[in-house]
């Protein structure tokens, strides 16, 4: 059976493959969401798709009911689809995968979608997640990023993942990135515990407005924009009802503030632009030595 589902190898140009999955690494559906958003902006066609039978236990996610327009009975399933975006304004485009981490099969799921980025001359992958953290949801919204490339992690000044315990899709794949010589990127938002409801646009937002300068493309964000002032306003009229969590939401804003005052509300990442820049001279510089035979 052919799990890897492809109606046709899109003709791009160097693309970026940037992976987001529903589940353990996507709180508050904060990396779904980005990640669909950019695509659907960018006019993101679908070519490719896994089929879910294989890697999902159907009584762990169940599909969904909804009723259509004429009251008809519509079954939604799982689904893990790639979708082609050409950006003729950039030097290269850009292929979306938005999926559900898989229950079984890890490897193989991993695997095919390693394939298909072989097959598209993907150069770089970059990998969205969004956890659970102790932050006040009126803060800013903490990034943070890695990568298990040594040379690439040096170069863009990201740290490398010092985490040692269970791990998530995105945790297999930046490995097999690593282990197969692709460089890759992971890219989290910090979302509030308190508030574990999706989707969450102004953690979307954050990443969103992060994809847009590392990837250099021009995304509206004035939807998601309008969603997290409305988002702030509802937590807050939330918290109304119960003293006990908006005396401790009181001490997360004081912690806060004070926190804002030593750290680095970027989490460590460089700019945009100095991301950016570095990333392609990184892979210029790659690309040269595979051309003259060396070994990366």
């Amino acid at each position: 059976m052919e799990y890897l589902k492809i109606q046709e190898i899109p003709e791009l140009r160097n693309p970026t493959l940037v992976l987001a999955f529903s589940g353990w690494n996507d709180a508050s559906s904060a990396a779904t969401t980005a990640a669909t958003y950019i695509s659907e902006e960018l006019g993101g066609s679908e070519f490719a798709s896994i089929d879910s039978d294989y890697f999902h236990n159907f009584q762990d996610a169940r599909p969904l009911v909804s009723l259509d327009a004429e009251g008809q009975r519509q079954i939604t399933w799982p689904t893990n689809t790639f979708y082609a975006c050409r950006t003729p304004q950039l030097a290269n485009d850009l292929i979306f995968f938005v999926g559900v981490e898989p229950h079984l099969q890890w490897q193989l799921f991993t695997r095919m979608i390693h394939s298909l980025a072989q097959k598209c001359d993907v150069r770089m992958a970059v990998t969205l997640g969004a956890l659970l953290a102790d932050v006040y949801h009126r803060s800013e919204v903490r990034i943070t990023g890695s990568s298990t490339n040594i040379e690439l992690a040096t170069r863009l000044g990201l740290k490398r993942s010092g985490y040692e315990g269970p791990t998530g899709i995105v945790g297999i794949l930046n490995n097999l990135f690593r282990d197969e010589n692709l460089p890759a990127v992971s890219v989290w938002a910090n979302v509030p515990h308190y508030v574990n409801v999706s989707p969450n646009p102004k953690a979307a937002l954050a990443l969103v407005r992060r994809l847009n300068e590392f990837l250099q493309i021009e995304v509206s964000v004035s939807e998601l924009e309008m969603g997290s002032i409305d988002f702030d306003d509802k937590v807050d009229q939330a918290l109304e009802s119960n003293k006990a969590v908006k005396e401790y939401v009181e001490e997360l804003k004081l912690r806060s503030e004070d926190e804002n005052e030593d750290e680095d509300p970027s989490g460590g990442l460089p700019s945009g632009e100095d991301l950016a820049r570095e990333v392609e001279r990184f892979l210029r510089e790659r690309g040269r030595g595979k051309d003259s035979g060396e070994d990366n």
